[in-house]
Parts: C-alpha cells; structure tokens; sequence
C-alpha cells in the first residue's frame, strides 16, 4: 500500500514537474519571440538613427553653409552701407562745393555786369582820371566809409564838413563825385554829396547818414530825404524848402 502511494505521489510530482517545464518553455519561447522582435526592432532604431545622424550632419552642413552665406551677405551689406555713407559724404561735400561754386558764379556776373556798364560808360564819355560807379559800387562805398559816423558839432563839424569829407574819400577811392549846395529861404543852405552812377543816374546823398535824397525845388528838404533805417526826420524850425540847387563836380 505504501508503495502506491509513494507511485503516485512520485507520478503527480513528475506531472507537476513536466507540466511546470513545458509552462516555462512556453514562457521561455515566448520572451525568446519577445527578444527576437525586440532585437529586431532595435535594429530597426539603430538604422533610423543612423539615417538620422546622416540628416543631422547634413542639415548642420547645410546650415554652416547657410551661416557662411548669411555672414558673407552682413558683410557685403556693411560694405554697401560705407559705400552708401561715403557717397552721401561726397554728396554733401559736392553740394556745398556746388553752393561756394554758384555764389562766386554770382559774384563774378555782378562783377562782369559793372565792369560792362563801367566800360559803356566809358566809351560814352562817363568819368575822366575819376570814374562815375554804378549804383551797386555806390552802396558799397557808402557802407564801408564811416563818415556818417562822425559827431556833428555845430560851428565845428557841421553838414559842410560831411560833404567835403565824403567828396574827398569817394576821390580817394576813384570815385567822380559833387558838392551840392542847396538854397533855402533867407540865404541858408544845406550841403549833400550827389554822384553820377552810370546805372541809375545822378544820386544825391546826405552825407550824415548816408540816406538817399530825392531832390525836388519847391518841396521841404526834410520830405526830399529817403530813410535808410527805422528813424525820420521831423520838420525844422526854419523854412528849409529847396530853391536852388547848385550842383560842383
């Protein structure tokens, strides 16, 4: 009886032990499977990642050579921008060499325009060793004589004086001019300065204040006088009105 019994326990355990074994080489075919495709599958990966760091390192060259075209680009727009600056430099400068250019161009046609007015002068007889100026030349002498500026001094230095005195600096400069003395009622008088400008005609000037004069007989001497600054001139206490006018070259 034991032995049976001892059969059976031997055949059960055999069972249990055959039936274990086939469970764990089913299990063991089973990750055997699992590893195969899992090999494969790495392999797999393993190409694509390949093929990947083959697209990297090609994308990379690519871009090195993009970054190459994008510096090289940088620079020659660097360059272009110098260029474009020196060019506006240049331009600058050739505009303001331009301006010099046409404000001498003007100069020189002013100048060329008195010289012919002085020379058809000239030839019709205007000036002798003393030459009449056109009225440009006139104006010019006036604003750098300082005659106006002395200080009138009555008995002294008194309107006779300017006169002499601006006639004796146009003469020193070359330029024909008149002592003009004007006549006014009860034998007083006044003295101007008048010149010939071969331009405008005979210019009267007092010579005080280098203002104009309008000569006209029968009118008040202060009315004649053209103000060349914001002042005027009042009405005298005296009769100044214009009677005669004598006229000296």
């Amino acid at each position: 009886m034991k032995r049976w019994i001892i059969i059976v326990i031997l055949a059960g355990a055999s069972l249990f032990f055959y039936l274990n074994f086939f469970n764990t080489n089913a299990q063991l075919y089973t990750v055997e499977a699992a590893l195969n495709s899992t090999h494969t599958q790495l392999e797999s990966t393993k190409t694509e990642l390949k093929a990947t760091k083959g697209e990297v390192a090609a994308t990379k060259t690519e871009l090195e050579a993009v970054m190459v075209k994008i510096a090289s680009t940088e620079t020659e727009l660097q360059s272009i921008k110098d260029r474009l600056q020196s060019a506006e430099t240049e331009l600058a400068s050739t505009s303001a060499s331009l301006s010099t250019i046409q404000a001498e161009m003007d100069e020189k046609e002013t100048e060329l325009v008195e010289l012919q007015i002085s020379h058809e002068g000239l030839m019709t007889g205007h000036g002798y060793t003393l030459t009449d100026p056109t009225y440009s030349a006139l104006m010019r002498f006036l604003e750098n004589d300082d005659t106006d500026k002395a200080e009138y001094i009555k008995g002294e230095y008194e309107c006779a004086e300017f006169a002499t005195n601006l006639c004796n600096r146009a003469e020193d400069k070359d330029i024909r001019c008149a002592y003009v003395s004007l006549r006014f009622p009860d034998g007083r008088g006044h003295a101007i300065v008048a010149f010939d400008t071969i331009d405008k005609g005979l210019t009267y000037i007092e010579p005080q204040y280098d203002d104009l004069v309008e000569i006209e007989i029968g009118k008040p001497f202060y009315q004649c006088i053209v103000p060349s600054g914001d002042y005027t001139y009042e009405k005298s206490d005296q009769d100044d009105t214009i009677e005669k006018v004598l006229v000296a070259w």
